[in-house]
């Protein structure tokens, strides 16, 4: 399992500062960090054995993630490993950023929601006559019946999305602000791809076929391949961009003019860049909306009993007051 980015942020700006220091690649990793050491130290005697970085790299563990490693391996085999590193922690740290906020936002309303699910099935227990007519299976009957669906549902829409199943993808590109997210989202990764290949010195036709995979856009991947066909034609990529209903407009421009500038890997940082931001301000908005709508829901809830209790206690009133 990949570390969680925040860890993998300080490995990466560790590792980046001990290269830039001097240290060769397996003195680096034999340092102490927040990668597992076993592992380290592994690859590390596979470095003073004498293999390959991109080599040593393919055979790291599974605590570091496979999107990270074609950046990686490119920036070693063109000298520009720090830089990259740089790059990888800066990103892994804006994701940790926006995971704790998304976070903290879903914290209250989940929480209110579990407090109803295990005080709803207790109050529906009781009758204004006969008091609390306990019982466990009837209350656990109910706590199930609330909770079942929305864990169930939750677990496999994440099941789903991990396994990309383009019914659950559709559902989340049509709902408000998430939609909006996995767009910019798409367009930051792809950037932020093909900016770090093109400046580890990688062929810009693996380059876009790379950056359109680890992109995790079917749309994006499918332009990836076009513009591939393009680039083996002897074409540059950006006259055709316009074709592509996937990149906006002012993505298209800026793609160009640092074509035209030769300044691409920076425009595409800042591309990246900013649609990164896009993406994190609907999230952000997301993180209001979806947590409203849950606590609304439980709202509705409680003013359901709120209301089925006075008309029940009513009723009981109005039966005394008719026998007096």
């Amino acid at each position: 399992m990949p570390l969680p980015p925040a860890t993998l942020s300080r490995f990466y700006h560790q590792l980046a500062q001990q290269l830039s220091a001097g240290l060769t690649f397996a003195q680096a990793l034999r340092a102490p960090s927040s990668a597992p050491a076993a592992d380290t130290l592994r690859l590390s005697a596979l470095a003073e054995d004498g293999l390959s970085i991109p080599e040593i790299i393919a055979s790291a563990g599974d605590w570091l993630p496979q999107n990270d490693r074609p950046f990686l391996a490119a920036a070693a085999r063109s000298g520009r490993l720090p830089r990259v590193l740089v790059n990888l922690a800066e990103r892994h740290a804006q994701i940790a950023q926006t995971r704790r906020r998304v976070l903290l936002a879903c914290l209250y309303p989940a929480g209110v929601f579990h407090l109803a699910a295990v005080l709803f099935p207790f109050l529906r227990l009781i009758d204004f006559e006969t008091g609390l007519n306990w019982s466990l299976s009837a209350y656990l009957g109910g706590l199930l019946a609330i909770l079942l669906p929305v864990w169930g549902g939750a677990f496999l829409l994440r099941v789903l999305i991990r396994r990309e199943h383009p019914l659950a993808l559709a559902l989340l590109n049509i709902l408000p602000a998430i939609g909006g997210y996995r767009r910019h989202q798409a367009l930051a990764d792809f950037s932020f791809a093909l900016g770090n290949l093109l400046e580890s010195g990688a062929p810009i036709d693996h380059a876009w076929l790379a950056a359109g995979g680890l992109a995790r856009s079917p749309r994006i991947a499918a332009a990836t391949r076009t513009i591939h066909a393009c680039i083996e034609r002897g074409e540059a990529p950006g006259p055709h961009l316009t074709a592509l209903d996937v990149f906006p407009s002012e993505y298209v421009a800026r793609y160009q003019t640092g074509e035209t500038t030769g300044s691409l890997d920076t425009t595409l940082f800042s591309l990246a860049e900013h649609h990164q931001t896009a993406a994190n301000a609907r999230l952000t908005a997301a993180s209001m909306i979806y947590p409203g709508v849950l606590f609304a829901a439980v709202a509705l809830l409680v003013a359901w009993f709120v209301i089925s209790f006075a008309l029940q206690y009513y009723g009981q009133i109005n039966s005394i007051m008719d026998g007096m």
